[in-house]
């Protein structure tokens, strides 16, 4: 093994070169080959990806990939020099998927593996998008299939695709890192206030005991004894 299959690859630092995200919906053909594309110092493909998130149903949209009709991917692709990562991100998004959305957080920077030798083959800037439209046509229609996917089912679709799942897990999809609705936080305030009035009252019914001039051990014992009335 070379030195530089050894190296771990270094991600560059964001690109500035374009401030505008991506708005040519109009294009009816996606860009080819990776000639422009981004690479880092050890020659790591970077690539820009979203995770397309319909929020309000609790699902994400997958496509099948070009190489492998079985295999369910998000829609990425190369990076490349005249674009930011989200820029090339949405982007992607629109060509591969057809969707149109905005851009909410980057999930993280993933690794890609070979399945055998288990080689860096590409780093993945993955970004949660939060969907507006579907489209119908769009330049990969022809070449791509479409499907909702719930998280559990994601997870599953992307098995062969770990830097994937990782990207799922981070997202919002994620019912754990969900923040919580308001009704249902304040259901829980509720909760939590009903269960604990039954103790505080327990503990303001004590029968208070002067104990000031009571001996060590007889100050021990009622303690103990006003303790277990509060769970009798």
């Amino acid at each position: 093994m070379t030195q530089a299959t050894e190296m771990r690859s270094i991600t560059p630092p964001l690109e500035t070169k374009i401030n505008h995200e991506f708005t040519d919906f109009s294009k009816k053909s996606s860009r080819h080959g990776h000639g422009q594309d981004v690479v880092d110092s050890n020659n790591i493909r970077q690539v820009a990806g979203c995770l397309p998130l319909d929020m309000q149903n609790h699902r994400v949209l997958l496509i099948t990939s070009r190489k492998n009709k079985d295999a369910w991917v998000i829609p990425k692709g190369g990076w490349e020099q005249d674009e930011t990562q989200q820029h090339a991100a949405t982007r992607e998004t629109w060509e591969e998927a057809g969707i149109k959305g905005t851009i909410i957080r980057q999930l993280g920077v993933f690794e890609e593996r070979t399945n055998k030798k288990r080689h860096l083959k590409a780093h993945h800037w993955i970004f949660e998008m939060s969907i507006d439209e579907v489209a119908k046509k769009f330049p990969e229609k022809k070449k791509r299939e479409r499907r909702w996917f719930t998280f559990q089912e994601a997870l599953i679709a992307t098995q062969d695709h770990r830097y994937i799942q990782e990207a799922i897990m981070q997202s919002s999809l994620n019912p754990a890192r969900a923040p919580p609705s308001p009704r249902d936080s304040f259901e829980d305030e509720q909760e939590e206030d009903i269960q604990s009035k039954p103790i505080m009252h327990a503990i303001e019914m004590v029968p208070s005991t002067p104990t000031a001039t009571m001996p060590t051990e007889l100050k021990r014992k009622s303690f103990m004894k006003s303790i277990k009335s509060i769970f009798n």
